[in-house]
């Protein structure tokens, strides 16, 4: 079967341009992105990307507008997200770079509920390089600033957001 090309076909559409511009995106350590809540637009800074996603920062600041001192503040939580394909449906919005704070370092480990048939038994600490699990029935104080492990989708991201949801208690 041949193939017919039209000279109307050579050229993709806006719309699938600026579609592939956001998907060929280069992310940089540092990048902000905006996410929409109903109590304005959250944010999130690209930390690093691992095997299993990329890890990013929730801030702790909800606002129309963002600079250096808001992102120098203690993080709400960190969380595997993927970027990317968030950018690419419009979902989250591509705001600036900024500098990770200082005093921030990557949380080697991460926690999860450990429930069986809707029953708690106890909390995983999660090494987020390889996984490995350890059973705790209880958490240290370091241990409740750990975040979650896993992905998170931007819906529940806007929903922790918007109900000022904090590490320290989910207990």
């Amino acid at each position: 079967m041949t193939q017919v090309f039209s000279p109307r076909l050579r050229q993709a559409p806006k719309r699938y341009e600026q579609s592939y511009q956001q998907s060929t995106m280069k992310i940089s350590k540092g990048d902000i992105f905006s996410i929409q809540t109903k109590k304005g637009l959250g944010y999130m800074q690209f930390v690093e990307t691992t095997e299993f996603g990329d890890y990013v920062r929730i801030l702790d600041h909800i606002s129309d507008s963002i600079n250096q001192s808001d992102v120098d503040k203690l993080e709400r939580w960190c969380i595997t997200f993927v970027i990317k394909p968030a950018l690419r449906r419009k979902i989250i919005s591509f705001i600036g770079n900024y500098n990770l704070p200082l005093e921030f370092k990557i949380q080697e480990y991460a926690r999860s509920e450990h429930n069986v048939r809707g029953e708690f038994l106890g909390w995983h600490i999660v090494n987020r390089k390889t996984l490995q699990r350890q059973l705790k029935n209880s958490l240290t104080q370091e241990e409740i600033k750990l975040s979650p492990s896993g992905f998170w989708n931007d819906t529940l991201i806007i929903e922790r957001l918007e109900s000022d949801w904090k590490l320290s208690e989910w207990k």
